[in-house]
């Protein structure tokens, strides 16, 4: 049985604050009942917000995967426990995946249509700073959203790995970006990426009335949202006729106080919520194949890039997530696998 092997493993035993994470064992990952699955040998993985609410309980594994935390990961492709005992991997293929749990052990159950080439000239951490990041910011942009040439969007947490990713993608396609983030150093990573203006919120609170100024008073065709209710009446006054508002997070609060669907249906704005974890295989899939297809080769031309910020160690997960949660990223954090 699959299972009767252990593999190392950065787990928590209880939910709580970054300090709950050690290294441990786990079974090695059974494939059985599940048809189409392969393993990752992990080199390296990605932090993402999601990863610290699921530490602290508010955001669930998904049913029938593993418990260990991990949306993504960078490694050696493996077909076979064999493979992964022996340490010898068939043509060393190396690969990164969208993850459905997992990223933080020494090796990874994937779908194997969830699997994507790493490009030649990137290593294993920039890999790793790909599939959760980048194939988020194409599904808020292009399957949830209609983003095409000529818009303008306004990219709330332009400092982060979303934010950066999502500021490249629309000036490859011809998207006008506004970016909004807390430091002025963050903003002038994002118009180094592509942002026609930026905007520190803690300076301009109420966001809207550059936007407004930005815009020639037309405001923005595309919202992208993590923070929820601290902005909702400042991107209401932001938003486009017909605007195409993208929630993906509630950083600034789940509640709005006093909400008035008028000023919706005054402009048409569509409000458009989104996830990713708990999509269907077959979603993720389609998604991978489009996303690949449209933009993975822009990375071997250097026309996108992975923004890293910090690279730390699997063993050093405590501090990942505590930089992850301080909000001073710009960029990713990387962890390498040191198991």
């Amino acid at each position: 049985m699959e299972s009767s092997l252990k593999i190392k493993a950065i787990i928590a035993e209880e939910q709580g604050a970054p300090d709950v994470f050690k290294v441990g064992e786990v079974d090695f990952p059974s494939n059985e009942g599940k048809e189409n699955y392969v393993w990752i040998k992990t080199e390296a993985t990605g932090i993402n917000r999601a990863e610290t609410m699921q530490r602290k309980g508010l955001y669930p594994s998904i049913p029938g995967e593993t418990d260990v935390i991990g949306l993504e990961a960078a490694g050696y492709l493996v077909n076979s426990q064999e493979e992964y005992t022996s340490g010898e991997y068939k043509n060393n293929e190396r690969v990164m995946a969208l993850l459905p749990g997992g990223g933080y052990s020494d090796i990874a159950r994937v779908h194997k249509d969830h699997l994507m080439k790493i490009p030649e000239n990137l290593s294993f951490e920039e890999g790793a700073a790909i599939p959760e990041t980048w194939l988020t910011s194409f599904q808020l942009l292009f399957l949830v959203a209609s983003g095409k040439e000529g818009q303008t969007a306004l990219i709330h947490a332009a400092g982060s790995g979303i934010g950066c990713a999502a500021i490249q993608l629309c000036k490859k396609v011809g998207i006008t970006t506004i970016a909004v983030a807390s430091t002025n150093e963050k903003l002038e990573l994002a118009k180094s990426l592509g942002a026609s203006h930026g905007i520190n919120y803690k300076e301009n609170a109420d966001f809207s009335t550059l936007v407004q100024e930005y815009t020639g008073g037309k405001g923005v065709n595309i919202i992208l949202d993590c923070v929820g209710a601290q902005n909702f009446d400042y991107n209401i006054k932001s938003a486009a006729v017909d605007c195409q508002w993208v929630l993906y997070g509630l950083m600034g609060g789940p509640k709005v106080p006093e909400f008035n669907l008028k000023s919706f249906m005054g402009k048409r704005i569509q409000l458009l919520c989104s996830t990713l974890k708990t999509r269907t295989n077959e979603y993720k899939a389609d998604m991978i194949t489009k996303f690949s297809e449209q933009f993975l080769p822009l990375f071997e031309t250097g026309e996108l890039k992975p923004i890293i910020d910090i690279t730390l160690k699997y063993s050093e997960m405590k501090e990942a997530h505590e930089y992850m949660e301080s909000n001073k990223t710009q960029g990713k954090i990387i962890c390498t696998n040191d198991l």
